[in-house]
């Protein structure tokens, strides 16, 4: 897949997300076969302030790229000039305008997903952008606000038409939420419409999922989001699906723990112990899914204290399915 000059060899990628995309994840992605990865997404306001936090999102290790950053606001201005400084300070492979989230916060300042009920204002934002910068501008929308307004289509091609270099489509509305199944029909309608690479989103927990993504929509590339939080490995095995028609990669409860602890360690060099040991706690539920009995070790892992408790917890729960596989499911 060709976004601008950027040539993305596994066309299978990692969606920003918030609270979670931060560079150990990313890391822990493309070291598992993800395509390229993306920061969560930041405030185009918060960048032109020059505010150290949103700054701090957008570090990375270069072992992460092809990266592409994703920003969001509602002002053409500041979007072109955060564009600028994140091409200055950080130089990206991509800079991802970001018109579909439908978190409250964002759409009640007229940025993410409320931009689909104003195409003109879109239109300028992308304008703007596109001409501030010379690394590759990309997009990401919604179906539509509602179901009553699904404009897809119609955003697409304006954005192409404003010289965004790929489009990633998640095929539910603004007000649906995540509250009904994707319609991948959506996808397959925008793609039949642009000549650039369309990137297909949402629904996609696992390589077969992925697959028929591809089939059915006839997508360029596949974004993941909330599946690669439940299986860091479904790049790897989406690939090989992919590559070879099969997939014989097999993730043990063990490979699970093991890849824990990894995660641990990549925050702690990146945190520091203690924000690193409380940051942890939101995953633990994704990495010990499938264990029976693991709720007594995830309610003593959130309310561990320390670093070295969190890694005796972790220690022990090993134990315990080495000496009893039947723990696993």
């Amino acid at each position: 897949m060709l976004i601008g000059n950027l040539k993305i060899d596994d066309p299978v990628l990692l969606a920003p997300m918030a609270g979670y995309t931060d560079m150990p994840f990313r890391l822990i992605c493309r070291e598992r076969g993800a395509g390229a990865v993306y920061t969560e997404f930041v405030s185009s306001e918060g960048l032109v302030r020059g505010s150290e936090k949103t700054n701090d999102y957008l570090v990375f290790d270069e072992h992460e790229r092809p990266i592409g950053m994703q920003v969001f606001g509602h002002d053409p201005q500041p979007m072109a000039e955060s564009a600028r400084l994140i091409e200055a300070q950080f130089h990206p492979d991509i800079i991802d305008l970001n018109f579909g989230c439908s978190v409250k916060k964002v759409v009640k300042r007229n940025a993410g997903s409320a931009l689909l009920k104003d195409l003109p204002l879109m239109q300028n934002i992308a304008n703007a952008v596109v001409r501030a910068v010379r690394t590759p501008v990309t997009a990401k929308i919604r179906a539509g606000w509602s179901r009553q307004s699904i404009v897809a289509v119609a955003a697409a091609k304006m954005l192409e038409s404003e010289g965004i270099c790929a489009l990633t489509v998640h095929p539910r509305t603004a007000v649906d939420g995540f509250k009904f199944p994707a319609d991948w029909k959506i996808i397959a309608e925008v793609k039949s419409e642009l000549s650039i690479p369309v990137i297909g989103n949402g629904d996609v927990n696992s390589e077969n999922d992925a697959a028929r993504m591809f089939k059915e929509t006839g997508c360029d590339g596949v974004m993941i989001g909330r599946g690669a939080l439940a299986d860091p490995w479904i790049f790897q095995k989406t690939n090989e699906l992919l590559h070879t028609g099969q997939c014989s990669t097999v993730i043990s409860i063990l490979d699970r723990i093991e890849l824990c602890r990894h995660h641990l360690s990549l925050e702690v060099n990146y945190r520091g112990e203690m924000e690193a040991t409380t940051m942890m706690k939101k995953w633990y539920r994704w990495y010990f899914r499938g264990i029976r009995n693991a709720s007594t070790f995830r309610e003593r892992l959130v309310r561990s204290h320390n670093l070295s408790e969190t890694q005796e917890i972790i220690r022990e729960l090993k134990e315990s399915v080495c000496a009893d596989p039947a723990l696993s499911q």
